[in-house]
């Protein structure tokens, strides 16, 4: 690559960003929710957007109550999922299979980084195809801190044998990239459900519409 943007390894976050099931798991959250007797909207789950299951536990304790029945939901919910998935099959995000064909040309080491648990985020990408593409995965179920602890992040790099500064790291979520900025690594945002805050432009490295846009980037720092 070019002198203005050296990197050794890309970093993918998961969920809203390689594939659009964020919205589909909210939309699973108020469907199952209302199952159990709560009227909720999909906003009211807004804050456990990028963030492990524990950390989303505590949070909807925090906002609904201590009788909030978590476990219920979130079994619901993995269940309205995978009734859709089944269906339609896993919505994958635009660009995505191209970026992934153009960074493998050129011999990058590519990661997952998801706080979706272990078992979601293989079944995903197996679903997709696309699990032989990841020399490392490391899930939310394998950390101790979440998103925006830098924890991942670090750990995805250790395992990659590369030092942070060399990663560029693809996000969705404002966790995520405040996560990759935190490590020291080189954050790109691809907004889905939240929109970037000042702060989170002043953190991010660019900031892209789509996956699309990442690859042409790329194409035009090797051109430069």
């Amino acid at each position: 690559m070019s002198a203005k943007f050296r990197f050794e390894a890309f970093i993918f976050d998961m969920d809203g960003l390689m594939f659009d099931t964020e919205r589909l798991g909210l939309e699973g959250y108020r469907h199952a929710a209302h199952q159990h007797g709560y009227n909720l909207e999909n906003g009211a789950f807004h804050d456990i957007i990028g963030r492990t299951a524990s950390d989303a536990k505590r949070l909807l304790h925090e906002k609904f109550g201590s009788d909030f029945p978590v476990e219920k939901i979130r079994e619901a919910r993995r269940r309205y999922v995978a009734e859709i998935l089944n269906v339609s099959g896993m919505p994958i995000k635009s660009g995505l299979m191209e970026l992934l064909e153009y960074l493998k040309k050129k011999k990058v080491l590519l990661a997952i980084a998801s706080s979706s648990s272990r078992r979601g985020v293989e079944r995903n990408l197996k679903n997709a195809g696309i699990i032989n593409n990841f020399k490392v995965i490391v899930c939310g179920d394998e950390i101790t801190h979440g998103k925006p602890n830098p924890e991942i992040f670090l750990k995805t790099a250790e395992k990659l044998s590369k030092e942070p500064s060399t990663c560029v790291v693809l996000e969705d979520s404002l966790l995520g990239l405040e996560a990759a900025h935190a490590a020291g690594m080189i954050p790109i945002m691809i907004p889905d459900m939240q929109h970037p805050t000042d702060v989170i432009r002043r953190m991010a490295y660019r900031i892209f519409p789509s996956l699309h846009d990442v690859r042409a980037y790329l194409e035009s720092e090797d051109r430069s």
